[in-house]
């Protein structure tokens, strides 16, 4: 009898992890996306602490400027894309079009648009570092982003393809690569020639050259000398939206970087640009997540129960988004202050008094997390338009708190002016896309996730614990957080998924 109970709970486990695969899926591939994105980015990361070393860039407004400059790279990619990445991924797998059509579309129309947006930056180099790096004498910094600007815009095209073929092993192979050669050539320009940040912009010009080259295979599978008209309207009625909601989100994460800079001076914007770099570890998972995501949330958009595994992912973000902001806002001053074999320290001592910051950063990062996990109500229902009214409002918000707060609390004004504008942009996307695609949530689990986050922080700065207060704190709060975020039937598929991989490595248990 015992046997054939436990057959029928396997049978009914069984039935469980079959509809489980597709989340199971998302995840593995969210993984791959995350390490690879996480890899190619943190090359700003592992070269800080030889960034904010005075022996190769010996000025922190010299840091500055290199904040400066990426800054206006990352708000230019969006110009230079104008939505047409998101509306290739879209067309590409719910268009009823031939894909070749919609990727030779999509690289024709951006490879004229970028030679013509990269030739008026070289025109007006001089007043826009002007603008840009607050003097004339960068005029080269303009010219050299021009340059990465247009061969990253095209040069990673391919990895669109490799992305809406769902093959993330290939995207992280050549993730990784593009990655190492950058790392490489930054070490020879900054580290062995010492030319300090045109020296990483030189880096960034060779590595975005080569990895066209190098990606240029995978764009010839899908090329073709055409353009399809029709299909180039709807894709720009559906992607254009998404310019002036990219620069609606850049103006959030970005804008503050100018404005500090405008009030506080160079100094302090390194100071706050460098700290920021950290807390922006949150952001590589959820942009690694996002490109699994989307693919994910189109394909099985038509499948009855879709609604409900969006819903059970938001569950799922939360709790791990949750797990890492704790882990950062407990941790991440004994980290960035160890002195590590003996030689360097993560930051430099110099720029220690931003890293007060960190967690707060960290925390509006998770609330942009459930902001992305709200966006396929807009892309199934082609309702894109709305997207801009989020991210313009916490854009609003952003630049008015700045301007109120920056004089009165310094950096932190801009730490709380970004809390506010992707909480802001959280609670609007959840009102609008409960109206137009409405998904089960589960109350219990999201306030759940949210009460173990307020109460992690209450501890921490009201209390002020030692470590190891915090350690017992962290395992703690993580146990309850798993034990009552998972039901019964859910601890019951972990277990039999357990027993599964212990059956197939030859555990048994008698």
């Amino acid at each position: 009898m015992d046997d054939v109970k436990n057959q029928q709970v396997a049978t009914g486990q069984e039935k469980k992890h079959k509809t489980s695969s597709p989340i199971r899926r998302l995840f593995r591939h969210s993984a791959v996306y995350s390490l690879s994105t996480s890899i190619q980015r943190l090359q700003g990361l592992i070269m800080l602490p030889i960034y904010t070393s005075t022996a190769y860039i010996p000025k922190p407004s010299d840091f500055g400027n290199y904040g400066l400059i990426y800054t206006f790279i990352a708000f230019m990619n969006f110009v230079y894309l104008f939505g047409m990445d998101s509306a290739f991924l879209r067309y590409f797998f719910l268009g009823r079009r031939d894909r070749k059509t919609v990727f030779s579309t999509t690289f024709l129309v951006l490879t004229g648009a970028g030679i013509v947006t990269s030739i008026f930056l070289f025109i007006f180099a001089a007043p826009l570092s002007r603008l840009i790096l607050f003097t004339a004498d960068l005029t080269p910094y303009i010219r050299l982003a021009a340059l990465i600007l247009f061969f990253d815009t095209i040069g990673n095209l391919p990895f669109l393809i490799l992305r809406a073929e769902e093959r993330p092993v290939s995207f992280t192979v050549f993730r990784m690569s593009r990655f190492g050669l950058e790392l490489l050539l930054n070490i020879l320009f900054v580290v062995i020639l010492k030319r300090g940040v045109i020296g990483i912009l030189y880096a960034n010009v060779l590595a975005s050259v080569i990895n066209f080259v190098v990606m240029s295979p995978f764009a010839l599978k899908y090329f073709r000398f055409t353009i399809d008209v029709p299909l180039l309207k709807e894709m720009v009625h559906f992607g254009l939206p998404f310019l002036p909601n990219g620069i609606a989100y850049m103006t959030i994460e970005m804008v503050d970087r100018f404005l500090v800079t405008d009030y506080l001076g160079k100094d302090v914007m390194a100071y706050y640009h460098a700290n920021y770099k950290f807390a922006s570890i949150l952001l590589l998972l959820i942009v690694g997540f996002r490109n699994a995501w989307q693919p994910f949330f189109l394909k099985i958009a038509e499948e009855p129960n879709a609604r409900a595994v969006y819903s059970r992912i938001l569950n799922y973000y939360l709790l791990l988004a949750g797990g890492i902001v704790i882990f950062m806002t407990f941790f991440i001053r004994d980290i960035l202050t160890l002195h590590f074999f003996d030689a360097f320290y993560l930051l430099g001592k110099d720029y220690w008094a931003g890293i007060g910051i960190i967690p707060w950063i960290v925390l509006s990062y998770f609330f942009f997390g459930i902001y992305v996990i709200f966006t396929p109500a807009f892309y199934i229902t082609k309702k894109s338009k709305f997207m801009v009214l989020f991210t313009g409002t916490g854009a609003v918000l952003n630049i008015v708190c700045n301007i109120l707060l920056l004089p009165v609390l310094g950096m932190w004004g801009a730490v709380i002016a970004t809390v506010a504008a992707y909480l802001a942009m959280a609670a609007l996307i959840y009102v609008v896309a409960q109206q137009v695609f409405p998904l089960p949530l589960n109350w219990n689990k999201i306030f759940g996730v949210l009460g173990m986050v307020g109460f992690a922080y209450l501890f921490y700065y009201i209390l002020n614990p030692n470590f190891v207060w915090r350690v017992i704190a962290y395992v703690g709060i993580i146990a309850a957080g798993i034990f009552l975020f998972f039901s019964q039937s859910e601890r019951d598929q972990l277990r039999f998924s357990m027993m599964t991989v212990f059956k197939r490595i030859g555990i048994t248990s008698k």
